[in-house]
Formats: C-alpha cells, sequence, structure tokens
C-alpha cells in the first residue's frame, strides 16, 4: 500500500465533484468503486489494484480514505482562513453518507460548510487610500496563507513529511553526530601532522584539505542544526528547483506527531497589494526570516510569525 494513496483519492474526488457541479449538479456523491475506477486511470504508478474486485482494491481505498479524513482535518485551520481572506462564508470538507438505494453502501463527496466570519472580519487590513489633502498612512498589519505542499522533488509525486516522533528522531540527529565525528577525527589528523616531523609543504596541502571537507560537510548539515534549533529553515535549493524558492521547512505537531513539513507562506501587502514571500532578513534583520514585498523588497518589509500566520512592517516600527 502507498503511504500517499490518500492524494490520488483526493485528486480523483476533486476532479470528479468539479465536472458534476460543472454540470448542474449542486451535491454529487461517488461510491467506492467509481472513485477507485477514476483512482486508477490517473495514478501516477499505473497501479491498476485500484479497480480490483479483490480485497487489495476495498482495503486501498479504505486506507485512502481513512488517511485522506486524517490529513484534510489538520488543513481545516488553513482552509477557515482561506475562506477568511476571501471574503468567502464557507469552506470545503469531506463528507460520507449512506447511499440512498443500499444502506450499506456509502458514498463520498465535497460539500461547503458555512464559516463564521464576523469575527475574522476586524482582523484585514483596510487598502491605503490617498485624498486630495494627504495620504493616508499604510496598513501596517499582514496576514500570511499557509500554501499546500508541493511535489519537490522530480518524478516523486509525494510532499514532504518526515516523522520524527520515537526512534526515527535518531534519523534527524545521526548526521549532526557524524558531522561532530568529522570534525573531531579532522582535528586529531591536523594536530597530529603539526607536531609531525613532515615537511612543511606537506603540513599544509592535508590542512587545506581536510579545511575543505569538515566546511564542506558543515555546510551541507548547518540548515538542519538550525531546524531542530529554530523549528522553522529556509528548504534548500535542491528542494525548490521545481517550484518558487520561498519554501521553509518547519517542524510542528499534527496529533501524536511530530513531523517536518515544506510549505510556502504568502501575503498581500497591504501598502501596495504585492505579493509578499518569505526570505531571510537582510541588515539589521539578518538574524530573523521576513516578508518582502516583490514590488518594493527594500521598503516593504513585514515581521514573519508562522504559528500566528501574521506580521507587522518592520520598517515603519524602526522609524
Amino acid at each position: 500500500m502507498g503511504k500517499d494513496d490518500w492524494i490520488t483519492l483526493m485528486q480523483a474526488l476533486s476532479q470528479l465533484v468539479i465536472d458534476q457541479a460543472r454540470a448542474g449538479n449542486p451535491e454529487p456523491a461517488f461510491s467506492s468503486n467509481r472513485l477507485r475506477e477514476h483512482c486508477a486511470s490517473i495514478d501516477p504508478a499505473g497501479q491498476v489494484y485500484w479497480s480490483s474486485e479483490e480485497d487489495t482494491g476495498r482495503k486501498k481505498f479504505s486506507e485512502a480514505w481513512k488517511k485522506l479524513s486524517k490529513s484534510f482535518a489538520s488543513i481545516e485551520p488553513n482552509l477557515k482562513q482561506r475562506a477568511a481572506k476571501a471574503g468567502l462564508p464557507f469552506r470545503v470538507a469531506l463528507f460520507e453518507s449512506q447511499a440512498p438505494l443500499d444502506k450499506r453502501a456509502k458514498q463520498y463527496s465535497l460539500r461547503l460548510v458555512a464559516v463564521d466570519l464576523e469575527h475574522q472580519s476586524e482582523q484585514v487590513s483596510p487598502e491605503p487610500v490617498e485624498t486630495d489633502t494627504q495620504p493616508v498612512k499604510p496598513a501596517t498589519e499582514l496576514e500570511y496563507l499557509e500554501e499546500m505542499e508541493v511535489y519537490p522533488l522530480p518524478g516523486v509525486r509525494r510532499p514532504i513529511r518526515i516523522s520524527i516522533r520515537g526512534w526515527r528522531s535518531l534519523l534527524i540527529t545521526l548526521p549532526l553526530v557524524c558531522v561532530l565525528f568529522i570534525l573531531t577525527a579532522g582535528s586529531w589528523l591536523l594536530l597530529k601532522l603539526w607536531v609531525s616531523d613532515m615537511p612543511v609543504r606537506v603540513i599544509f596541502q592535508w590542512t587545506v584539505i581536510v579545511s575543505l571537507i569538515g566546511g564542506f560537510v558543515a555546510w551541507i548539515v548547518w540548515p538542519l542544526y538550525r531546524l531542530l534549533e529554530d523549528r522553522i529553515v529556509m528548504a534548500p535549493a535542491i528542494l525548490q528547483l521545481t517550484s518558487p524558492m520561498c519554501h521553509v521547512l518547519v517542524i510542528r505537531r499534527e496529533g501524536d506527531d511530530r513531523v517536518i513539513r515544506m510549505v510556502r507562506y504568502t501575503g498581500k501587502c497591504p501598502a501596495c497589494g504585492g505579493l509578499v514571500e518569505i526570505q531571510r532578513g537582510k541588515y539589521q534583520f539578518q538574524d530573523r526570516y521576513v516578508g518582502t514585498c516583490d514590488r518594493n523588497p527594500l521598503e516593504h518589509i513585514y515581521s514573519f510569525d508562522h504559528t500566528l500566520k501574521c506580521g507587522r512592517n518592520l520598517r515603519i516600527e524602526s522609524r
């Protein structure tokens, strides 16, 4: 069973709902057989066991639906935030019901659930408006949206989700231990060379080689160390070759698990309406991650809180 079959199931369910809604059916619902058939047609691995009439196909669908329900629940806050940002009084939710003709069978769909926007409307910053007498001071507060995970590795249709619960945490700390061992061994080797009777030229060559190797290994593992320390770090460029270069790796809790996720935070600049993305801070903000506007990255700089998903204009506050 594939770990990410729920992604294929979500894609199939979304496509079928959209097609039926465009055809005029306001509340489409589908049987497991219909969904399994569509999953088999769009599965990137070309797996035929989706449509199998044996236990394999039914069990695959059941496990995928359970994982989809669990994963969908984890993004409900994001769906509510997007609904509030767009001014829509509803959000998308999974729906499971009994078939009208066969009470033992079930049907699956996506439905719209009402969302209370009254308490969230006050948080939306007003757009700056200029008058003939004096321009209104631009709003300083910004709200970030967390986008869905991407497929960062070409040919691998799955988002980054690394569990670090229990023994899996050793997989994260092991590279750090290896680097510490390499640096210690390299330092001991250099010490032995410098107290030996070898020619200075040879000692210098080995010093340069060991320093380059140690520096390269430390440079590779340094982001992992910062991730464990700060719970957030910019995603390595190799994971962003097929996507916008503004993703971050975060450690957060999802149920009982602690996982590493690759996500992207964006916002609308309250000063000019430009796209705000997360970057490493520069100059006086170099020790933090900030949101920078694509229209004016030097002046429209905002703080970034990935847990509260909000920020304030740092340039205005520093004046």
